[in-house]
Formats: structure tokens, sequence, C-alpha cells
């Protein structure tokens, strides 16, 4: 029983409970939990003045989850409030959308000056050898400039659009990067990995407090604010 609990404490503080006007928008919650795959560590739950968030320790603080959010969605926008700790490792992978070939992934990478660039990866896959095309290109894109740095240990809002016009990345609901590559939905294989990437590398050492995504490409005034708040702006 405690340990169900402890499930449902950590995925709630993933997730905000107010309501969305845009039809399709994934949140999780504890009454509204997909499935588990698996669950690692001993994530610790605390409370801020945005409710509860989730502390991962840097070293086997995970949890795996039987859904793919974005799975047959043209567009979307994906949204994470979070945490760096800013003595964290230098590479950090807390959230894994999809498969190993066919994915998401928002990292950041930590400097010794205890600040973090944003990295957000794509990978649509390898398209099918044809006798025209017997080698084809793999279609991905990794949005990162290591020049776009920010102070650790204060709370940020990510984001991600995509649509067939290409990818934007965000933080504070500034531009980081973008890609002319067309996203193509997702089928719904694979699953989703909090707190680590799902071959069990590069753990996070952070917090997270809230993962949204929303099935249109959002304008940065749309983004979530709760970053403000926790930071007292």
């Amino acid at each position: 029983m405690k340990r169900i609990l402890l499930l449902l404490s950590v995925f709630a503080a993933l997730s905000c409970a107010a309501q969305t006007a845009v039809p399709g928008t994934v949140t999780w919650s504890a009454d509204n939990l997909p499935p588990l795959r698996d669950f690692f560590g001993q994530p610790q739950v605390f409370w801020t003045a945005a409710g509860q968030a989730v502390h991962f320790g840097g070293q086997g603080d995970a949890a795996f989850v039987d859904s793919v959010p974005v799975a047959g969605m043209e567009e979307f926008t994906l949204e994470v409030i979070f945490r760096q700790d800013g003595d964290a490792a230098f590479e950090q992978r807390f959230l894994h959308i999809g498969t190993m070939d066919k994915r998401i992934l928002f990292e950041t990478r930590v400097n010794p000056d205890a600040t973090w660039y944003f990295d957000a990866f794509v990978n649509l896959g390898t398209p099918e050898a044809t006798p025209e095309d017997p080698q084809p290109n793999r279609r991905s894109a990794t949005l990162i400039d290591d020049k776009l740095t920010h102070p650790a240990d204060r709370w940020y809002s990510l984001a991600l659009t995509a649509s067939k016009d290409g990818l934007v990345s965000y933080v504070d609901g500034v531009e980081q990067c973008r890609s002319d590559l067309p996203w193509l939905p997702l089928v719904n294989e694979g699953f989703t990995s909090v707190g680590v990437r799902q071959n069990m590398v590069c753990w996070f050492k952070g917090d997270l407090l809230k993962i949204r995504v929303t099935p249109k490409v959002l304008k940065p005034s749309e983004f979530l604010q709760d970053h403000k708040r926790l930071n007292g702006d």
C-alpha cells in the first residue's frame, strides 16, 4: 500500500489539476494515472507554492509509464516545469517519449559554473529503403545551443512545439532553437520514461512540477507560467 501511495504522489506532482480549453490535452494525475511499466528508486515528493513537486536524486530515481502521450498528434506543444540542480552531471535526460528509435527527448547540459542549456531531440526513425533510395537518411533534429545558458537552481518552463512546419524549442517562452524538420505523427508504440533515458543512462538530478502535452502549437503567451510563481516573480 505504501508503494502504491508513493506512485500516486509522484505522478500527481507531475500534472496540473487545472482544466484546459484545448480538447485532447494530455495530463497525468493521481485520479487519471496511466499504467506503470516500472518504477525505480525513491523520488521525493515535496510541497511548493504551486503544489506538489518531485525531486529526482541523480542516480536511480525514475518511472516508466505505459503511455505515448503524443501518439497520433498531427502537431503538439510539450511543456515541462522543472528545476535543474547546479551540481548535477553534465548530461541530463529526464523525459523520453516513444521508443529508442522513434523518440522525443528533453535534456539539459550542466556546466561547471552551475549553468545549463536546453537540448530537445526528435528522431522520427529511419525511412524504409526503396530501390531508388537503398540507404535512406535518418530523420532527426537536435535543438541545442551551448551559448544559451541559464542559471541552475531556479524554476523554468521548457517547451517544444512540433508541426509540419518544423520544430521550435523554448525556455521561459523565449525561443532557443528551431529546425525545419517536419513533424510526422508517432504511432502508439513504446512508452515514456521520466527521470532518465529509456536505456537507463543520464539520470536526472533536479525537480519536476508539471508535464503537459497539448495537441496544437501554442503561442508562448499560452505556455505554463508556474515557474514565475515558484521563483517569486
